[in-house]
């Protein structure tokens, strides 16, 4: 499978093809990425960085499986890109917070799929399965512009730093936003 590119990896993870081998594949090739995210992470944060390496390792490890859940190839931008961008994201979120370390509950909140309260193989599995199946729903009853609003303002983005991005003006994001979750509240 060394030759499979990340993106077909990421297909196949989705499709349940060899699921278990195919992520591990994936986060050994992401690695370096996540590595070298959380060294920059420390270096901009300076002394003032209190929060040790390991644990934004772990944050980077979480923004990679944001990437992997979210990758949408028809957007333009390799996978390999995608996942710096979301590991830099979850990272720099992380530094933001400050000082204060995120508790276990909060951190099992986070870096277990919606819907899964224990970290049991079982019912982290099923948790992801539920996500790939809002994955779907997001891909099939939202528009691109509320999936990339919803998408930024649950990487963190502030309305203001969307709307810049995607070139609409504030008001824009909050009523996408607003339509993605009255949309999404139907199938939940």
């Amino acid at each position: 499978m060394d030759d499979i590119s990340d993106e077909a990896l990421v297909e196949m993870f989705r499709r349940g093809d060899r699921r278990a081998e195919v992520f591990g594949l994936l986060l050994e090739r992401a690695l370096p990425v996540i590595h070298a995210r959380a060294d920059a992470a420390i270096r901009r944060a300076g002394p003032n960085c209190r929060i040790p390496r390991d644990d934004l390792l772990q944050e980077g490890t979480l923004g990679f499986l944001s990437a992997v859940t979210a990758y949408q190839a028809q957007r333009g931008a390799s996978l390999r890109t995608f996942i710096s961008v979301c590991v830099s994201n979850r990272l720099d979120s992380a530094l933001r917070k400050g000082s204060k370390l995120p508790s276990e509950e909060e951190l099992l909140d986070t870096a277990l799929p919606p819907g899964c309260e224990s970290m049991d193989p079982q019912d982290v599995y099923a948790a992801m399965e539920d996500a790939r199946r809002l994955q779907d729903v997001m891909q099939r009853q939202l528009t691109e512009l509320e999936r990339g609003v919803l998408e930024a303002w649950m990487d963190s983005e502030r309305y203001e730093a969307i709307a810049k991005r995607l070139g609409v003006p504030v008001k824009t994001v909050d009523n996408a936003l607003q339509r993605a979750r009255r949309k999404l509240q139907r199938f939940l």
